[in-house]
């Protein structure tokens, strides 16, 4: 028979067993909470891993991504400076190296290049323009001034190109000067502002030759006065040699009449044949007071034919100008030629033509011609200047457009209004002579001696 079991002695036995294997528990406990930490860190950790190789590798992208941006980026502004043939630069005074993008160094005709030195740049500088960028290299360099000019390039296989430069002076936090700035190829420009030149001076050339037909009268009778005077004195020197040696100071008289007269004759066909001609543009210092009267010279039978009064308001003393005589001429022929026209429907009042010349506020020439006529309608008067305009049955609309775009060829203005009477005034300016060098041409020069 089984004893009975003796419930308080087994509880002893397990509090006892508890007791004992106490340390061992919480030993365990420990461990596996440690463990339990362990494990939880090392997820965190893999986890932060995780997130820091996926960031390097997004980070990496992106680089790759703002790298390919970067590479079209300098394709396209490579490609936009290939197609506009225009260079950018960069030039480190202190140390002299000039810094050249591709089409930089396209336009100079040089093979790619880590530095360019300034002997490259004057190697290519034409010879005309070198002594002049040479200076004001140094110029640019002692003052560090923005610069704006064009100079010339003359190329290893004898071809010329034209360069115009833009350039901003800037300094660091030390105070080295460096100039940032682009270099354009304006060489196609600088060819079709040449043919438009040229074409211009064509087309005054065939309006000067039609003008000098409409005057045909009035150069023929121009002509014919002169020759008449000669014959007359020719037949009155005759006549006083006939009558022997007592009368040799009145035939010596009627020969200096002759040759006066024969001069005068002269100076008239020189005159037209100085307006037909064709050449190119010869600037040179003119009275322009004696070229007025040039054309009134040629004109006198024209006025006097259309019944028109002229009178002059000369200044005197008035400083010599910069111009090609010819054109000024021309100018001045066409002015006075619409004049007379501008007074032929005038029967009620007298036909009176005035050409003024002085000096302006702006020390400029002043030339007006003002007329007595029909004055300038109001819907017409902004298209006077325009190719092609005109209010005449018969007429090209290109004379006053030739005459401001020569007036503008010599740095001049030419304007023209109502009259606070009746009539309209037309008027040009023109630059002086001792100012020539501030002409734009004289400029554009200058500038060239402004830059690198």
């Amino acid at each position: 028979m089984t004893p009975p079991i003796n419930s308080f002695a087994l509880k002893s036995n397990l509090f006892s067993l508890g007791i004992a294997e106490l340390p061992r528990l919480i030993l365990f406990s420990i461990a596996a909470l440690f463990v339990t930490f362990l494990s939880s860190a090392q997820r965190a950790a893999a986890e932060s891993l995780r997130r820091s190789r996926d960031d390097l590798l997004a980070a990496l992208e992106h680089q790759k991504q703002i790298e390919g941006v970067l590479r079209h980026s300098e394709m396209y502004l490579a490609e936009a400076q290939r197609l506009s043939q225009t260079g950018s630069f960069g030039w480190d005074v202190l140390s002299g190296k000039i810094f050249w993008s591709e089409e930089s160094f396209r336009i100079f005709g040089y093979d790619k290049a880590r530095s360019v030195t300034v002997d490259m740049v004057l190697q290519r500088v034409h010879p005309e323009d070198r002594a002049l960028v040479q200076r004001t290299m140094d110029r640019a360099s002692r003052y560090g001034k923005d610069f704006d000019y064009e100079y010339r390039l003359l190329m290893p296989d004898g071809s010329v190109k034209h360069v115009h430069v833009v350039a901003h002076a800037v300094r660091d936090h030390a105070e080295k000067l460096e100039f940032i700035g682009a270099l354009m190829n304006v060489t196609a420009a600088k060819q079709a502002e040449e043919q438009l030149h040229r074409t211009q001076a064509e087309l005054a050339h065939v309006t000067r030759v039609t003008t000098l037909g409409e005057l045909t009268a009035s150069l023929a009778h121009e002509v014919n006065q002169p020759l008449a005077a000669v014959v007359g004195h020719g037949q009155a020197c005759v006549h006083w040699l006939d009558q022997g040696t007592s009368h040799l100071d009145e035939a010596r008289r009627a020969a200096e009449s002759i040759i006066k007269a024969g001069n005068r004759a002269a100076e008239v066909i020189g005159h037209v044949r100085a307006l037909t001609k064709k050449a190119d543009t010869q600037k040179a210092a003119i009275d322009i007071n004696g070229v007025v009267n040039e054309v009134i010279a040629l004109m006198q039978h024209e006025l006097f034919s259309h019944r028109v009064s002229l009178r002059t308001e000369f200044a005197a003393a008035l400083p010599m100008v910069f111009a090609d005589r010819v054109q000024v001429q021309q100018v001045i022929i066409n002015l006075v030629m619409n004049s007379i026209e501008a007074m032929q429907p005038i029967t009620t009042r007298p036909r009176q033509l005035v050409i003024r010349t002085n000096q302006d506020e702006g020390r400029e020439v002043l030339v007006t011609v003002e007329d007595c006529g029909v004055g300038l309608s109001a819907e017409n008067a902004d298209r006077l200047f325009n190719p092609f305009f005109t209010t005449k049955s018969s007429g090209m609309g290109m004379g006053l457009s030739i005459c401001r775009s020569i007036i503008e060829s010599h740095g001049g203005r030419m304007s023209a209004f109502n009259n606070a009477g009746p009539g309209a005034t037309f008027q040009f300016t023109l630059a002086l002579h001792q100012e020539s060098a501030s002409s734009p041409d004289v400029q554009n020069r200058q500038a060239t001696s402004q830059a690198p």
